[in-house]
């Protein structure tokens, strides 16, 4: 059971904020230690029971490079928290937005007036049909990170996007997927860019003292036979993308995607 709590929030207070993920969640981790401190140090353990998805004003593609936010007094946001599998923690948050506390994002602060819940079963997500043409667009600032360097990959190829998003799926669902290494190689021979625009943002603020540098934009991808698959295995390979993607839009994909980075939407095309 996967539970979702739309916070509405209005800002009370001008000036610039930076992505607002990062301290959405320090936000919330708070409340909870207060509430209960052993519930708040497990959460800081597991990176998949918890996801945040960043304030915003404009839930739309935003402009390419779109990095810091100019907030007026009284204008509208909306964050999400999206919890898997652990009802007691549902509720914490439930009652933490109940009180409509006011969150201070670099001096301006942000007050609550309202949430929605709902609760999505995971396996609404799987999908019986292939995809062939899509477009993904990243809405927040997204990185891949490699076990060769300490910086980020600027670039969605299909073999990252493919991986992160199956990795995550296979980790909280219980209906497993292919491998996600057999996914990786894969989308590697058989998904190709077909366009994009994309932009690098400035550093990001995660953590006091670390940044990140990220990118956002779109990307054109076109599911292609291979002469190294089966036909039949070929077309589950696309089916299972395509849950792996809309699951996606969910939870996000690449580094920090539990902090709001890595929001993506996807878009199938017809044609």
């Amino acid at each position: 059971m996967i539970s979702v709590i739309e916070i509405e929030a209005v800002s009370q207070g001008e000036g610039i904020v930076p992505f607002t993920g990062p301290p959405l969640r320090r936000a919330l981790f708070k409340a909870l230690s207060s509430q209960n401190p052993l519930l708040a140090k497990a959460l800081e353990m597991s990176s998949n029971k918890i996801f945040i998805e960043a304030f915003l004003r404009d839930r739309r593609q935003l402009p390419c490079g779109f990095q810091d936010d100019l907030v007026y007094s009284g204008s509208e946001y909306r964050g999400s928290v999206i919890i898997f599998d652990d009802r007691t923690l549902a509720e914490a948050v439930k009652g933490w937005v109940y009180k409509k506390p006011t969150i201070k994002i670099r001096d301006v602060p942000f007050k609550v007036v309202g949430y929605s819940y709902q609760e999505i079963e995971i396996e609404d997500f799987i999908q019986d049909q292939p995809c062939k043409n899509f477009r993904i667009r990243f809405l927040t600032p997204t990185c891949f990170r490699r076990t060769s360097t300490p910086y980020c990959y600027l670039y969605p190829n299909s073999k990252m996007v493919v991986s992160s998003a199956s990795a995550v799926w296979n980790a909280l669902s219980p209906k497993k997927g292919p491998e996600t290494r057999i996914m990786s190689m894969w989308a590697d021979l058989s998904v190709v860019e077909t366009g994009y625009e994309l932009c690098t943002t400035k550093p990001v603020e995660i953590s006091e003292g670390r940044t990140l540098v990220g990118f956002m934009g779109w990307v054109n991808y076109k599911v292609v036979d291979h002469p190294e698959w089966h036909s039949g295995s070929h077309e589950e390979m696309a089916t299972w993308l395509n849950t792996y993607l809309r699951f996606a839009e969910l939870v996000g994909v690449g580094y920090m995607r539990n902090a709001g980075f890595g929001k993506i939407r996807f878009e199938v095309k017809r044609r």
